[in-house]
């Protein structure tokens, strides 16, 4: 896939492109419909590259809030060791904190 920024470029120079051809029709005063197109042509081809600058700036903000959103979920969640909701067999030391007898193992209690 081209990224945003290869085809808001070409979408420019094309734009550029068009409106030189379209004033050089109009310098030579004859042909007024290959003016015309081309000056047209420059117009969509400019509205396209405003088009795409503006979805993938729509899209890198969905992207930021969406990343917000998880980075608050786990803010909520309190989420300080993955493993601290594992059941373990009694006898071994691998859940809970000395600060929180609760969530200790029985070794730990002791």
């Amino acid at each position: 896939m081209i990224s945003a920024r290869l085809r808001c470029v070409a979408l420019g120079l094309a734009a550029l492109v068009f409106v030189t051809m379209g004033c050089a029709y109009v310098a030579a005063g004859q042909v007024w419909i290959g003016a015309v197109g081309c000056l047209l042509l420059a117009g969509f081809c400019a509205e396209g590259a405003s088009y795409v600058r503006l979805s993938a700036a729509r899209l890198q903000e969905r992207h930021r809030q969406a990343q917000q959103q998880v980075l608050a979920e786990l803010e909520a969640a309190d989420v300080t060791e993955p493993w601290s909701s594992w059941c373990c067999e009694d006898g071994f030391l691998t859940r809970g904190d000395l600060h929180h007898p609760d969530q200790c193992t029985k070794e730990q209690q002791s």
